[in-house]
């Protein structure tokens, strides 16, 4: 048994003998023998002792355990009536499902607007006492995690969200990399959302009468404009990007396509569909019909070209003729 876990079975027999009812204030003699019963093998004095120092450090380090001595028994008592390490009683696979759903919040400690996940996570780790350590390279040899580059834009992520919660203004200067220009908005934001580790806010532009979609990272400076708005009720989170395939939603109408995709890209695609509303029309060894409404937008697009010969294109003419188009433009840039 690797160490880590051995110290784990040692500090919940100890959290189990400090919680005995019958046999109050164990002795390190006591707590002992009763980690050596349970790992069957030989555990001193010291090594408990050292256990007890451990338990009493503060998260994320230890369990914040309030074990102290009393001088009249002459052992050992949780100084908090209750308290445990191990509350929710969970078998040994069931901490470690925990300690890997931990690890994938953990990502988002350096974003200040999740800055309580990383504190929960460390409470988690503490309280239930998931033995997991985010520097233990052994875990990373077995186990990787996809990590989010640091695209940007995290910052101004409370700013608008205290916006949207407020029902305020967020006027700021947003770089356009197609047009090559930088100009200011005044936006009534709705929604934050995440795609592909960066962010994005939605919101309602005044001017323009319509909603738009901004990256953080491309924002280089902003405020809140402290003036109360009126919610819109024409706009729904969970209904405004359901035909879009990614962040970008198109002109807002769905088109009906049909795709086919040839072996093996069609299981591929089986498995992560390009779209909710993705439906198999026919399939055989070779390839595979599909048919899917969707905003004909550049993300569809770019999703599409990255099939390259495998996909092909049934209906609509138009994305057809999309297609073509860009893939000539690419083609010229090899007969050069």
């Amino acid at each position: 048994m690797p160490a880590n876990k051995d110290a784990l079975t040692r500090y919940r027999v100890i959290d189990k003998c400090l919680n005995d009812k019958w046999r109050k204030y164990p002795t390190l003699e006591n707590l002992a023998d009763a980690c050596s019963r349970a790992l069957q093998t030989t555990i001193s004095t010291s090594t408990i002792e050292k256990d007890l120092a451990a338990m009493k450090r503060p998260a994320p380090g230890g369990y914040n355990a309030p074990i102290v001595y009393n001088k009249i028994h002459k052992g050992y008592l949780y100084g908090e009536v209750g308290f445990s390490i191990n509350e929710l009683r969970l078998e040994e696979e069931e901490w470690e499902a925990l300690a890997y759903a931990s690890n994938l919040l953990y990502q988002y400690k350096e974003v200040p607007l999740f800055n309580a996940f990383k504190e929960a996570i460390e409470k988690i780790n503490t309280r239930f006492t998931i033995p997991y350590d985010y520097t233990d390279e052994d875990f990373e040899s077995l186990v990787l995690f996809e990590k989010g580059h640091a695209t940007g834009g995290y910052h101004w992520l409370a700013i608008i969200y205290q916006a949207i919660k407020q029902k305020f203004l967020v006027t700021f200067r947003y770089e356009n990399i197609y047009k090559k220009e930088e100009r200011s908005y005044q936006i009534h934001p709705y929604l934050l959302k995440e795609h592909r580790n960066r962010w994005y806010m939605i919101g309602w532009e005044q001017g323009r009468e319509t909603y738009l979609t901004f990256a953080l990272d491309r924002i280089t400076e902003a405020s809140i404009v402290e003036k109360k708005q009126k919610r819109r009720t024409d706009f729904n989170p969970r209904l405004f990007l359901q035909h879009s395939v990614g962040i970008m939603e198109g002109d807002g109408t769905a088109t009906p396509i049909e795709l086919e995709l040839l072996d093996p890209v069609d299981k591929l695609i089986l498995l992560e569909p390009l779209h909710p509303s993705q439906e198999v029309i026919r399939q055989s060894t070779r390839s595979t019909h599909l048919k899917m409404q969707v905003n004909i937008n550049p993300e569809l697009i770019q999703r599409i070209l990255s099939m390259g010969a495998h996909c092909k294109i049934k209906k609509p003419k138009s994305l057809r003729i999309a297609i073509k188009e860009e893939l000539e433009k690419t083609l010229r840039h090899y007969n050069e």
